[in-house]
């Protein structure tokens, strides 16, 4: 059987033989192939890629919690989704805000100040030549004090700005020291029998301010007064005045204004 007998050299015969056994084999394999498809439904269809198999895994329930996904990006041409309203302020928020500081909130300064707000000129006799050694000192007739209130009338707990306003009402130019130290801004009673407050009694320091006045030109300061009580030295516990009418007086050394009324309350 193993050795080939016939008429043609035996190589020929062996050779029909390799091919014979080469045929069988791949009968035997496409036999297989077609058992193993018709055996198991989807075999061929399935996606052995590892990098798939690994882009559809379920994390293990005992891992940690992967970040919250991003939100899907919509397809083109697709209307965006609306934004988020921005959270407004909620009741509590509304309790909490304080809105515009209060007219008595925090401590006020009750220094009298330099007021540059521009106001009219005061009519005036015509001015008269000043000497060849200059402008003349201001005499206590040659100025007229003025006192003013910032409005008419101001709520119980706000704080009143008062103003001391000065002004040459002579003819020719003169010279005043307008030191703080000779500056006085005060409250008075509705009947002017009792002082109530005054800007010296807490604060209002000496200053080198000596100028000179030119006629018609009024020179202001002001300050804003708290609503409370003083005596002189600041020493006692400060209550606020009560509702009602009040006189406001001026003073720059020994000239005094006339009364500004003032409405508190």
């Amino acid at each position: 059987m193993l050795d080939p007998v016939g008429p043609l050299p035996a190589s020929v015969y062996w050779r029909r033989r390799a091919v014979a056994v080469g045929a069988a084999l791949l009968a035997l394999f496409a036999l297989l192939w077609l058992t193993t498809w018709l055996l198991i439904p989807g075999a061929a269809g399935e996606d052995t890629t590892p990098t798939g198999a690994a882009a559809v895994s379920t994390p293990d329930s005992g891992a940690a919690a992967p970040a919250s996904p991003a939100p899907e990006s919509p397809a083109p041409g697709a209307p965006q989704p609306p934004l988020p309203a921005t959270a407004g302020p909620g009741p509590a928020d509304e309790r909490e805000s304080t809105g515009p500081a209060a007219p008595n909130a925090g401590p006020v300064d009750e220094t009298v100040r330099p007021d540059d707000t521009p106001r009219p000129s005061v009519p005036v006799p015509d001015a008269a030549p000043s000497p060849a050694t200059g402008p003349v000192p201001c005499a206590d007739g040659m100025i007229e004090v003025r006192a003013e209130t910032g409005q008419p009338s101001y709520p119980a707990d706000a704080r009143p700005e008062l103003r001391l306003v000065v002004t040459n009402v002579s003819g020719e130019p003169c010279v005043r020291d307008l030191d703080g130290a000779e500056q006085e801004i005060a409250v008075w009673s509705g009947d002017g029998a009792d002082k109530l407050w005054s800007s010296n009694d807490c604060s209002n320091p000496a200053t080198d301010d000596l100028r000179t006045l030119v006629p018609g030109e009024p020179v202001a300061f002001a300050v804003t007064w708290s609503g409370l009580r003083s005596e002189p030295g600041c020493a006692a516990e400060r209550a606020r005045v009560e509702p009602g009418g009040y006189r406001v007086l001026a003073r720059l050394g020994g000239v005094v204004s006339a009364p500004a009324p003032l409405l508190m309350g």
